[in-house]
């Protein structure tokens, strides 16, 4: 499992890499990430993320969002999160809001030498402007090693997150993401990854090829 873990974290460098150096390819992008985590008791826990997005390398934003979630553990080890999430997408040299309500389920636990995660999530999208409102299902698990690897303690993780589209019944994207993490100090953590990103235009696949960044802020009680 060691020789594995720092085996993609090898490639990931050299991945990043290839990335910085084409950054002005169409088929590149980057997507930079926040997310705060603030315990409210117990089992109750306030939770924010933020977002931008790039394509054609990384001159051109094009998408972000804002939401604000509350969460609740149920019986060990599901729990359960409500949320509201306001995006905003270029279109035609216009910025397009999107109203997003969002319901998911939590699984947590351990599977080979690492933390697993699972979660399912409905959301219910209406948009500005006369555009279709849209409900969409997404499934996303995340594999995090139990083993630090090279001499800065790197934590290698491993993310998939697949999209259903319920409106048009239509699997229409998928997400796969390597990278690793460390923590800065108490209740701080980067995140760095390489994402292939592939997504369903017109009946056909098309794939981009995206750096990730993260930055984590948690407050326990």
């Amino acid at each position: 499992m060691y020789r594995l873990t720092l085996h993609l974290t090898y490639n990931l460098i050299a991945i990043t890499a290839l990335l910085v150096s084409s950054a002005n390819a169409t088929e590149t992008g980057s997507s930079h990430n926040l997310f705060m985590l603030n315990q409210l008791n117990d089992n109750s826990y306030l939770v924010g993320r933020a977002n931008l997005v790039t394509r054609d390398g990384f001159s051109d934003t094009f998408f972000g969002y804002l939401d604000l979630n509350y969460r609740h553990k149920l019986l060990k080890p599901w729990a359960i999160e409500v949320g509201y999430r306001h995006a905003f997408l270029e279109l035609n040299n216009q910025w397009r809001e999107e109203f997003r309500p969002m319901l998911s389920l939590y699984w947590r636990g351990k599977l080979v030498e690492g933390k697993f995660s699972n979660r399912h999530r409905i959301e219910w999208r209406s948009f500005e402007g006369n555009a279709t409102d849209r409900r969409r299902y997404r499934n996303e698990s995340v594999w995090t090693s139990a083993h630090t690897i090279t001499d800065y303690k790197l934590t290698p993780f491993v993310e998939e997150e697949f999209f259903y589209d319920i409106t048009n019944s239509e699997l229409d994207s998928n997400w796969l993401t390597v990278g690793v993490s460390k923590f800065w100090a108490k209740g701080m953590k980067w995140k760095l990854g390489y994402r292939l990103q592939s997504q369903k235009f017109n009946g056909a696949w098309q794939d981009r090829h995206i750096l990730v960044t993260g930055l984590s802020f948690f407050s326990f009680q």
